[in-house]
């Protein structure tokens, strides 16, 4: 195939060579209905023509707010069609945020899902100044500035091939293709400008470097509005002509994996961490006969696993374990996978280096990536041939990456974004040197593997000067089957502490162990039983720690952090600053009548509440 020059001409190639085969799936009534590719093609073209003659001109913006869907790609692709630049907006925002993204971007479109979204934006002119059009995909309004989706295709009736093929084809590699606001954790968003050949650079890497076919399977679910799922997984998919499915919800996915037998899945750590839990839950919950063999199996996949990295044969009578092994317990792990998927990637976020190697050893390999928003994505990926856990594998070919004398993480190559939209001075700051600056820090070990340490920003200094990475600690805590969540605190304070979320199902089981009553969410902290338990818990991660890394107390919180309550990043990275804010008094409890505690040093045991 030749090489497109954009995405366009990619999504079109791909149509005329798959032609009738099924494309993308979503379900309806409860069935699994799909398109083909030259029906996708025509879906695009129809509403390009509508686009174009509802107005919408060469390099101008339209933002999209939807959940995942098979008219969000077809939105996409259309907008990029006729030359425009679309900017995509969380369907978890809130209204505040939203406004804010479409007069920032100087959207005169915008593309909202259902009525709820459409709520957001205000008629009130002095709002939303230059908002001219909204098309609402589900449901219909009086409002005179909407549009439905339905009128939209129509108006794509219309058509006008000429005008439509000159407009693709004059798109250059370098025009901007998308605007995605980053995550916005540390303030107002910067709208993060991507080119069409950072689309394509990252689609054809990708497909190189995992050997991406046709008659592969992928399971989309994780947003379409953040860069790890459009760039990183989704356009690859169309690259390589692959089936995708639409998952019908988080809440579904994982009924969803056994319908469809994903060999593709993507995911963020929390997610592999749940799998993670529910299986430890459903061990502990188990008969003795059953714990004893899934015990001997993780041993046998511990014990196989340096083979199985190296590439080497296992011994004789190691290999028959193993073939057992995978019997009796790996073939049902991968069953709670869908029981085809050959590529598992992971990023968005840090992911802990013992629930990857605990999933090794079950025989399911986890490929962690490193990447952001201003990179596309995927900069540097674990592959099948070379691999570690705890690192982020090695830069992909076409990217450069280097560390600053103070550990931060430089990178430059095709992937990297054109800089903020209207915001010179930050793009300036953020390609200093021509490198890109990531704000992480990290390291290379012997091998040439990336591992990140922690955000720079987030980097805790306390009280009396000792640099703290709260990442790890962090991934040490949700680690501990009865810990769901965690957030450590105490930057410019005297000790640390935490805000913990208990794993409610696990400690269910153990309160009915124990005998004692597990009182609703919004009291888990005055339950004694509970406290003590994630008291021991707390302790034996404390055990494992240098003295001034260790929790001093904590805080049970009555609620999981999530994108609803604005904790949580739409890749369910934990908002510092919001959490901060939130549990204020919560923190403050846990520092009050204590500033006298001296600095801890060492290691030995933890003081404070333990």
């Amino acid at each position: 195939m030749n090489q497109p020059r954009n995405v366009v001409e990619m999504f079109l190639a791909q149509c005329r060579a798959g032609a009738d085969r099924s494309a993308l799936l979503a379900k309806r009534e409860g069935k699994w209905q799909g398109i083909s590719w030259r029906e996708w093609e025509a879906e695009v073209r129809r509403l390009a023509h509508g686009l174009i003659a509802l107005g919408l001109k060469p390099e101008e913006t339209a933002t999209l707010a939807s959940n995942n869907r098979p008219e969000w790609i077809h939105l996409d692709l259309a907008v990029q069609m006729v030359g425009g630049v679309l900017v995509t907006i969380y369907p978890t925002l809130a209204a505040d945020d939203v406004r804010f993204i479409i007069n920032d971007a100087q959207a005169r479109f915008a593309v909202v899902e259902n009525l709820t979204q459409l709520q957001k934006l205000p008629k009130d002119p002095v709002a939303l100044p230059k908002l001219e059009k909204i098309i609402l995909i589900d449901g219909v309004s009086d409002d005179p500035r909407v549009v439905t989706y339905a009128q939209l295709r129509q108006l794509g009736n219309q058509s006008n091939d000429a005008e439509l093929a000159d407009r693709y084809e004059n798109i250059a590699p370098g025009d901007i293709a998308t605007i995605v606001y980053t995550s916005g954790t540390t303030g107002r968003p910067k709208g993060a400008m991507l080119t069409q050949d950072n689309f394509m650079f990252i689609s054809e890497t990708m497909l190189r470097t995992f050997g991406i076919h046709e008659q592969d399977i992928y399971l989309s679910y994780l947003p379409l509005s953040h860069v790890y799922e459009r760039f990183g997984a989704f356009y690859p998919a169309i690259r390589a002509g692959v089936k995708i499915y639409f998952a019908e919800s988080l809440e579904k996915l994982s009924a969803n994996l056994q319908e469809v037998h994903p060999t593709i899945f993507c995911a963020v750590p929390r997610v592999l961490e749940k799998v993670y839990a529910a299986i430890q839950e459903k061990t502990n919950a188990s008969s003795p006969t059953a714990k004893k063999i899934f015990n001997w199996a993780l041993a046998v996949g511990r014990q196989t696993a340096p083979y199985r990295q190296a590439g080497k044969a296992l011994p004789n009578g190691l290999a028959l374990k193993h073939r057992l092994a995978k019997l009796l317990v790996y073939d049902k792990i991968s069953a709670r996978l869908g029981g085809s998927v050959r590529l598992l990637a992971v990023a968005g976020a840090p992911m802990s280096k013992e629930i990857a190697e605990f999933f090794f050893a079950l025989n399911v390999l986890i490929l962690e990536a490193y990447g952001m928003t201003e990179s596309s994505a995927p900069s540097t990926m674990n592959t099948f041939t070379k691999y570690r856990m705890g690192t982020v594998g090695t830069p992909l070919p076409g990217v450069e990456v280097r560390l600053a004398t103070d550990g931060e993480v430089l990178m430059r190559g095709r992937s990297i974004f054109a800089g903020y939209f209207n915001k010179p001075a930050e793009s300036a700051e953020m390609l200093a040197g021509g490198w890109l600056h990531t704000g992480d820090i990290g390291e290379f070990d012997d091998d040439g593997m990336l591992r990140i340490t922690d955000r720079k920003k987030d980097l805790i200094v306390t009280a009396y000067g000792k640099n703290v990475a709260p990442q790890k600690i962090e991934n040490m805590l949700i680690v501990d089957p009865y810990i769901a969540q965690a957030v450590v605190i105490g930057d410019r304070r005297s000790f640390l502490t935490a805000l913990i979320s208990p794993a409610m199902e696990t400690i269910a089981q153990y309160a009915k162990e124990k005998g004692f009553n597990l009182p609703e969410r919004a009291k888990v902290a005055e339950c004694e039983p509970l406290v003590q338990l994630i008291r021991e818990r707390v302790k034996l991660i404390n055990d494992q720690l240098a003295r001034y890394e260790t929790i001093k107390d904590f805080r049970l919180l009555d609620h999981d952090l999530s994108l609803e309550t604005g904790e949580l990043t739409p890749t369910l990275k934990a908002k510092r600053k919001v959490i901060n804010q939130h549990f204020r008094e919560l923190i403050d409890s846990m520092y009050a009548d204590k500033a006298g505690m001296k600095p801890a040093s060492g290691s030995g045991e933890s003081a404070g509440a333990f």
